[in-house]
């Protein structure tokens, strides 16, 4: 196993070993002691496997340091490109170790070569060839560790995996004094272990399969057996396995520098996974096939802002319109999604304060398409990766249909509110036209006297007997009447403006300054009805100036007003009662209350106030004012609205809004 290094010393009386008492090394790795053949007696007896390297000749030994060569500057090339790397991981550091370890091996290997016929320098070069055997297995088992995401930096705990590889270097180079790892060797020939080799193979082959497995495992779990990476990972892994066994078993071919030949190329497998699939820069291939399977958006990229990997939802909406490709820089790829410049600039800063505070960021976009505009909300999820982000993943949420289904939702809600708001309207109609009836009533009398003086004065024309004051007190009478018509005809005025008022439909746009004492007129003027019908008398109560300015829609508070009142009027079930009307400056913001001293609002029903829409009049309503009234002052005038009840005591509704300029 691992076995490239250190016959025993070398005594001056060597023993002969008998072939068939000969032992191969479980697993390849060390030069021959000498290049001198041994004797043809001696050869004959060998197996065919120990037998064809002398047979062959020079021949094998060109090969191999051919071969070998090759393999070195193989390692070399994948050294400088793996340790040249930006921002190099975990993963980046362990490749480094085990390539370095394959070249201490396959260099001592191939130095054997040359110094076989030093049979000193030849122990010593075996010996420090298991600088690279020995470290090779607990480097691949890390490797798998940190493959997994189980190993993410070096600890006390994995630093023992290393104790047992430093322990066999101890025991290799003092062999001579106790023949635990080779009890007798014969150089060119072969070797009798010794019992520490033995717990040295079980280990190195635990780590080695170990590793390797978690490596196939990992790949094969998460992106499926037949995922080219996945067939790499195995590839990877079966190639010194194979090769181990085959020499193990005297299959000819495999000579002695197979085993650290078969570790570079699946180190070399490795490194092209590297190429092929940003090995070392993306995610691992875990989420391959995850992001395959969801119907959202899914691209991810590096530091350097180009794209790396994509899911194939991304492929079948974007690819004609981004022709997007791995390496494309953002900025091309957003353009050809047919985003803006100013998209494109959002995008960039989000993943820069996603890339800096290594937490999501979510936002919402809109790209135009050829159907309509397409909604999405894009989440932007940095990668951790010992404690650095080297890459993040842009998420696109598809929220069209959500958004076209909350916009007809709005739709029929204003319709609903405004069905509402009409019917409050016509209420409110019947009695303003009660209401109308007395000051016309009343500018009809006073016409009809103004029309009697009139025709008074046309007839004391000429009167001898109508003095100057008889004619002083008929145009002092029809003054009078004037007057008395002239208020009637501003209270048919006030009532005209807030009909009027009430029936436009309400919006931002019409939000202007507006008194206190405009919105107590406008609302005693629209409830005077509804009080008298329901039998209720309007106390009202201003601790603030009436001419205090605050700003909105003075329509929209008024009918706000008018629900709440129009609710404490339910609340005595007609018996009639005293409702209070309270106006009260409160720091910034001027406070409305309305009180009553009627049955209350039912526990069950308090849960749901606002939030749903939930009436407090029973069958006689159906929630639609009071959560309007909650919706326009929160939304409309930045205030607040709540309530207090109690069961068979009565309710207070609290209306708080900013003043004019204060409000945030």
């Amino acid at each position: 196993m691992l076995s490239s290094a250190p016959p025993p010393s070398l005594p001056r009386r060597r023993r002969r070993l008998r072939a068939p008492r000969c032992r191969r090394r479980a697993f390849p790795g060390r030069t021959p002691m000498r290049r001198t053949l041994p004797p043809t007696s001696l050869r004959s007896k060998l197996p065919s496997r120990l037998r064809a390297p002398f047979e062959k000749g020079v021949n094998v030994d060109a090969a191999s340091v051919i071969v070998l060569t090759v393999v070195l500057i193989a390692l070399v090339a994948m050294l400088c490109y793996v340790a040249f790397a930006k921002e190099k991981k975990t993963l980046h550091y362990l490749f480094i170790t085990i390539i370095v370890e394959l070249i201490v091996w396959n260099t001592a290997v191939l130095g054997g070569k040359y110094v076989a016929a030093d049979p000193e320098l030849s122990v010593f070069v075996d010996n420090f060839a298991y600088f690279g055997a020995a470290f090779v297995p607990v480097t691949m088992l890390l490797l798998g560790l940190a493959y997994q995401k189980s190993f993410k930096g070096f600890s006390k705990a994995y630093g023992l995996l290393f104790a047992f590889p430093i322990i066999t270097m101890v025991v290799i180079f003092t062999n001579d004094f106790h023949h635990l790892f080779y009890l007798s060797y014969t150089p060119g020939v072969g070797y009798v272990q010794g019992p520490y080799f033995v717990f040295y193979a079980l280990y190195s082959y635990a780590c080695l399969f170990t590793g390797m497995g978690l490596l196939c495992y990992t790949a094969i779990k998460t992106s499926g057996v037949l995922s080219l990476q996945a067939l790499l990972n195995v590839a990877a892994a079966l190639i010194p396995t194979v090769t181990n066994i085959c020499y193990t078993l005297h299959v000819p071919g495999f000579y002695v520098y197979t085993t650290p030949v078969a570790f570079t190329i699946t180190v070399l497998l490795y490194i092209v996974s590297l190429f092929r699939f940003g090995f070392l820069k993306t995610v691992p291939i875990a989420t391959q096939t995850v992001i395959n399977r969801i119907s959202d958006c899914f691209v991810v990229i590096d530091r350097e802002l180009r794209m790396l990997d994509c899911n194939e939802s991304f492929t079948r909406r974007f690819y004609d319109r981004s022709n997007a490709q791995k390496k494309t820089k953002l900025d091309d790829l957003l353009v050809g999604m047919g985003l803006s410049a100013d998209q494109v600039a959002s995008i960039r800063w989000n993943i820069a304060v996603a890339f800096e505070s290594g937490r999501l960021q979510t936002a919402d976009l809109a790209v135009e398409a050829g159907e309509g505009p397409l909604f999405y909300t894009v989440e932007y999820t940095p990668l951790s990766e010992s404690l650095s982000y080297p890459a993040l993943v842009l998420l696109f949420k598809d929220v069209t249909q959500h958004v076209l289904d909350l916009q007809a939702l709005r739709d029929n809600q204003d319709i609903l509110l405004e069905r509402e708001r009409l019917a409050s309207l016509g209420q409110m109609i019947g009695g303003i036209a009660h209401n109308l009836k007395s000051p016309i009533l009343a500018i009809s009398g006073g016409i009809d006297q103004v029309q009697w003086l009139v025709s008074e004065y046309r007839d004391s024309v000429g009167d001898q007997e109508v003095t100057d004051d008889d004619h002083r007190e008929i145009a002092r009478d029809m003054d009078e009447w004037l007057a008395k018509m002239k208020i009637q005809l501003s209270y048919m005025s006030d009532i005209i403006s807030t009909v009027k008022g009430q029936a436009a439909q309400f919006s931002e746009d019409s939000s202007h300054p507006f008194t206190v004492g405009e919105v107590l007129k406008r609302t005693q003027i629209l409830m005077q009805h509804s009080l008298v019908k329901g039998g209720c008398t309007l106390e009202t109560e201003v601790n603030i100036s009436r001419e205090q300015v605050v700003f909105g829609d003075v329509n929209s508070l008024v009918q706000i007003l008018d629900n709440v009142i129009d609710n404490a009027i339910h609340a005595y079930n007609g018996d009639g009662g005293t409702i209070k009307l309270n106006v009260e400056p409160v720091e910034d913001s001027v406070r409305f209350s309305v009180s009553d001293q009627g049955a209350g609002i039912a526990p069950d029903v308090q849960k749901l106030l606002f939030k749903e829409m939930t009436t407090t009049r029973g069958k006689h309503g159906t929630g639609l004012g009071l959560y309007m009234s909650y919706s326009t002052v929160k939304g409309m005038f930045r205030g607040s609205m709540w309530f207090e009840t109690q069961p068979g005591a009565g309710t207070t509704f609290f209306i708080q809004i900013p003043l004019a300029g204060k409000r945030g």
